[in-house]
């Protein structure tokens, strides 16, 4: 609930733009309040005085202002802030456990009052690709994969119905209209029930998919509405976590492969 909240908000209200640089001051936490925490026990540790010191003794204050509401208190996902060309960044991701203090990154954010607020990173070293819950693949791609998915369920249906049907039909008999009636209706209810089912869970998810269109445009990835990072072989490998994410590089090189898109 809480990401579809910041996908509604980031596709209507927000301009997305790119931030590149070094990481620094990176705090992560698993919920917002001992995010915050984590940022005010640091700072009395270091005791900062001088220029960026300012901006990061207020990060505390600006995080709580400005973006915490959009943050996220649950399972398997991470608060995270810290600070990009000295400006305050804040975030949430799965997988922002794995980020380090000193990554040289690449996001796409949105301004909130005097906070960036990540919508994805790219970790440049080793393209290692974060997107927001839900929002992995754009408008078209993720109504071709419904369509296609019920293309499947479909064909996986007719074929068990066709085992069925000459198993059960009596070749000894001339005539077995009522067999074939039953099973002629049954042949139609999969195209009755799965394209359906399926372009309804396109339009109830579909939020999601232009958000992601959004963000891929930032990034200035080539048609960005087909593009699905799940697509191929685009799995992160970490040598100490295995394989975590998605690769930015390999997601990439499959969809330039898939729509014959030269490398600029």
């Amino acid at each position: 609930m809480m990401a579809e909240e910041n996908n509604e908000n980031a596709s209507s209200d927000e301009d997305f733009f790119i931030v590149e640089g070094k990481l620094t001051e990176f705090h992560m936490a698993a919920t917002n309040v001992n995010l915050l925490n984590k940022i005010e026990n640091s700072l009395a540790e270091n005791n900062l005085a001088g220029g960026v010191a300012a901006v990061i003794n207020g990060m505390p204050g600006a995080l709580a202002n400005a973006a915490m509401l959009s943050f996220y208190d649950g399972e398997d996902m991470y608060n995270f802030a810290g600070l990009v060309n000295g400006k305050v960044v804040c975030g949430v991701f799965r997988d922002s456990d794995k980020i380090k203090d000193g990554d040289v990154v690449k996001l796409v954010v949105t301004q909130r009052k005097d906070v960036l607020y990540v919508h994805s990173l790219i970790r440049i070293d080793d393209s290692f690709f974060m997107m927001p819950l839900n929002a992995y693949c754009g408008e078209r791609a993720f109504f071709w994969s419904c369509m296609k998915f019920a293309r499947n369920m479909t064909l996986a249906v007719w074929i068990i119905l066709s085992l069925m049907f000459f198993l059960s039909i009596d070749v000894s008999l001339e005539k077995n209209e009522n067999l074939v009636t039953m099973f002629s209706i049954i042949f139609l209810m999969p195209l009755i029930f799965c394209f359906p089912f399926e372009y309804w869970s396109f339009r109830t998810m579909r939020d999601y998919s232009i958000y992601a269109t959004e963000i891929f445009a930032a990034h200035g990835f080539p048609r960005p509405s087909d593009f699905d990072m799940r697509a191929g072989a685009t799995l992160f490998k970490d040598h100490s976590y295995g394989f975590i994410g998605y690769s930015c590089e390999l997601a990439l090189k499959k969809h330039r492969s898939k729509y014959k898109i030269q490398s600029a």
